[in-house]
C-alpha cells in the first residue's frame, strides 16, 4: 500500500515537471513557480538549466540577474512565508550538498545587494527572508528596485537610524554595516546643527556611534539610564569589545572627554555602569527636536478618576494594613515619608505585594488605593510584554521602568506601578540555567530586581504566588500583606453588602455553609441579579443562591442543600 502511493506520488511529480518544462511563463511568479518544480532534486545542474531555461530566462530578462541569481530567487520566493530560510533547506530541495548552496553564496550576495532577499547573519545561524516590497514588485510583475529614504533633516535622522536599529537587532545588519550608513547619513544632513557640533567634536568612527546611539534612545525613549546590556545592541552578536567596556567603566572614552555623557547618579553615588547625556550635550546637539515630553506620556494609565468607589470588606489583620497603606499613599504624607527616608539613607520607593487566593480582592484594593490617593495607575499584565524573541521581553521590561520614570519626574502625584497576577516573574529563579527560556526568565527577574532598588515611586505586585516567592524578591518588599478567604463573619458581611434584601440570617447560614471567596460571592450576587432582572422578581430567591453556589467552582456540585 505504502509503495503505491509512494509511486503514484513519483508520477505525479514527473507530470508536473513535464508540464513546467513544456509551459510559456506570462509572468515572472509564474516563471518561478515553474523553475522551483523543475528544480526539485535537480542538483542545480545543466539538465535543469536545460529543463528550465525558457522560464529562467524570462525571469532573468525582466529582473536583469543572472540564470544562477533568477533559480536562486525562484526558490527563496516560494518559501517567503518562512522568515528564517536555511541554505540547508534549499540544498535538501534540490538534492545537493549544503557546501554547493555555499559555493553560490557570490550570486546570493548579489541578490541581498539588490534587496531581494535580506539575511539575519548571527554568531551560531545565517538565515534569509524575502521582504513584502519584493513580493509586492513582483506581484506586478516588475523587478523590485530598492530606493533609499532620503534624510534631509535631524528628525528624519533619527526616524531613519531607529529602523536600521530594528534590522541590527534582527541581525540584518552587522555592526560595520550599522556604522557604515549612520556616517553616510550624518553627511546627507552635515548642515544641521546636529551634525555641525558633533563634527566639532572630532570623535572616531566607533564613538561617533556610539553617541548617535545613545542619543537616539534620549531622543526615543527620553531615556537617561543607558546601561551595557543596552550599549551591546549594537554589536555583533550583542557582545560589547573589551576596550569599549573598560573606557566607558573608566571615563576615558572620548565621550566623557568632550562633555557628552556622564554617569548616571544614584543616592549621591557616580554608577560606572550606568550613562545618560549631559545636560549641556541635549541643548547644543538636540535643539532642532522637541523632545519635551518623550516618554512622559500618560497615554494608557488607568485614570485616578475613572475609577469607580467600591465597598471591600477584609478581614481584621487586613483591614489594618490597607488602611495604613492608603494613609502613607495619600499627597502631603507620601512627599514627607520620602523625604525622610531620603534624609537616613533610605531608598524612598515603595513596594508593596499583595498574595493571597484568587478572589481575594487583591487588584481591587490597588483600584481603590488609587482612587482613594488620586494616583493614576500604570498596570503590567507581565504576560504580555514577554515576547518570543530572545532579548525582546527584557528590553520591554525595561522600557517600561524608563517611562515609569519619567512619568514620575514629569508628574507631580507618583502613579502606582500595578504588576498584575506577577507569578511569573516573582518565583524562585533558576540556577544554573541553560536554556533560552529560563535564562530569559531570570533575566528578566535581575531587571525588576534592580530596578526596585532604585525605584522613586510606587510599585505593587498581585500574585497568588504563596510559597514560592524568590527570597530576593521578599527582601525588597516593604509592605507584604496577605489576603486570606474572608472569615465567616466577613463572608456574611459580604453577602448582605451584595444582595441589599438579603436578611441577616440568610447571609449568616450561606456564609457558614459556603467557603467562598468575596469574588466568588460577587459573581453569584451578579448572576441573581441579572435573573431578577429578568424574571421582575426582586425577592431574595435562596434556593437559587444554593445552586449558584454549589456550582460555583467547576467540578463541585455535591454539597448538601441548605434546608429552607
Amino acid at each position: 500500500m505504502d509503495l503505491s502511493r509512494e509511486n503514484s506520488k513519483s508520477e505525479n511529480s514527473a507530470r508536473n515537471k513535464e508540464r513546467a518544462q513544456e509551459a510559456k511563463p506570462k509572468c515572472v511568479l509564474e516563471a518561478f513557480e515553474y523553475i522551483v518544480e523543475l528544480a526539485e532534486d535537480s542538483n542545480l545542474g545543466s539538465e535543469f538549466f536545460e529543463k528550465a531555461g525558457t522560464h529562467i530566462r524570462y525571469a532573468a530578462r525582466k529582473l536583469k540577474l543572472t540564470p544562477m541569481q533568477t533559480a536562486m530567487l525562484a526558490i527563496f520566493v516560494d518559501r517567503s512565508d518562512d522568515n528564517r530560510i536555511m541554505i540547508s533547506e534549499i540544498a535538501r530541495y534540490v538534492g545537493c550538498r549544503n557546501t554547493k548552496i555555499l559555493r553560490l553564496s557570490a550570486d546570493i550576495d548579489v541578490l541581498e545587494e539588490k534587496h531581494y532577499v535580506r539575511a539575519a547573519r548571527s554568531k551560531k545561524s545565517l538565515s534569509y527572508r524575502v521582504p513584502d516590497a519584493v513580493l509586492n514588485a513582483l506581484k506586478e510583475n516588475k523587478p523590485y528596485v530598492h530606493e533609499e529614504e532620503s534624510v534631509p533633516d535631524t528628525q528624519s535622522f533619527f526616524d531613519q537610524f531607529n529602523r536600521l536599529m530594528t534590522e541590527r537587532e534582527d541581525d540584518e545588519l552587522t555592526h560595520q554595516g550599522l556604522k557604515d550608513k549612520t556616517l553616510a547619513m550624518l553627511e546627507e544632513i552635515k548642515s544641521t546643527v546636529f551634525a555641525t557640533e558633533l563634527q566639532r567634536c572630532q570623535l572616531g568612527r566607533e564613538d561617533t556611534l556610539l553617541f548617535v546611539y545613545m542619543a537616539h534612545l534620549y531622543v526615543e525613549n527620553n531615556d537617561d539610564n543607558i546601561g551595557f546590556h543596552d550599549i551591546e545592541n549594537i554589536y555583533d552578536n550583542d557582545t560589547i569589545p573589551g576596550w569599549v567596556k573598560r573606557e566607558m567603566r573608566n571615563r576615558e572614552s572620548a565621550l566623557f572627554e568632550k562633555a557628552l555623557i556622564e554617569n548616571v547618579n544614584e543616592d549621591g553615588m557616580a554608577r560606572s555602569d550606568s550613562f545618560k547625556l549631559t545636560e549641556s550635550a541635549k541643548e547644543r546637539l538636540l535643539s532642532e527636536l522637541k523632545i519635551g515630553n518623550i516618554g512622559k506620556s500618560t497615554n494608557g494609565l488607568i485614570k485616578a478618576d475613572s475609577l469607580t468607589a467600591k465597598t471591600l470588606i477584609y478581614n481584621r489583620a487586613e483591614k489594618e494594613q490597607i488602611d495604613e497603606l492608603s494613609s502613607i499613599l495619600s499627597e502631603q504624607r507620601f512627599a514627607d515619608v520620602q523625604e525622610r527616608l531620603r534624609k537616613a539613607g533610605m531608598r524612598p520607593g515603595f513596594c508593596c505585594i499583595f498574595y493571597g487566593t484568587p478572589g481575594t480582592g487583591k487588584t481591587e484594593t490597588v483600584y481603590q488605593l488609587a482612587r482613594q490617593t488620586g494616583r493614576d495607575i500604570m498596570r503590567v499584565d507581565v504576560d504580555k510584554i514577554k515576547s518570543c524573541w530572545v532579548g525582546e521581553s527584557e528590553k520591554n521590561i525595561k522600557a517600561l521602568f524608563d517611562r515609569y520614570r519619567n512619568i514620575c519626574k514629569s508628574n507631580p502625584l507618583a502613579p502606582i506601578l500595578l504588576f498584575n497576577e506577577a507569578d511569573a516573574v516573582l518565583g524562585v529563579r533558576m540556577e544554573g540555567a541553560s536554556r533560552a527560556v529560563d535564562k530569559m526568565e531570570n533575566s528578566i527577574q535581575n531587571i525588576i530586581l534592580q530596578e526596585m532598588e532604585s525605584l522613586d515611586g510606587i510599585m505593587i505586585a498581585t500574585t497568588n504566588l504563596t510559597t514560592n516567592l524568590d527570597k530576593a524578591f521578599e527582601r525588597r518588599f516593604l509592605y507584604k500583606i496577605r489576603f486570606d478567604k474572608p472569615t465567616t463573619a466577613a463572608r456574611a458581611e459580604i453577602w448582605q453588602h451584595m444582595l441589599k434584601g438579603m436578611t441577616a440570617d440568610q447571609a449568616k447560614t450561606l456564609a457558614e455553609q459556603f467557603d467562598l471567596s468575596g469574588g466568588e460571592i460577587e459573581n453569584i450576587a451578579r448572576k441573581h441579579s441579572v435573573s431578577a432582572i429578568l424574571s421582575g422578581c426582586e425577592a431574595i430567591d435562596i434556593d437559587a443562591l444554593v445552586k449558584s453556589c454549589q456550582h460555583e467552582r467547576l467540578g463541585n456540585t455535591s454539597r448538601a442543600r441548605i434546608g429552607y
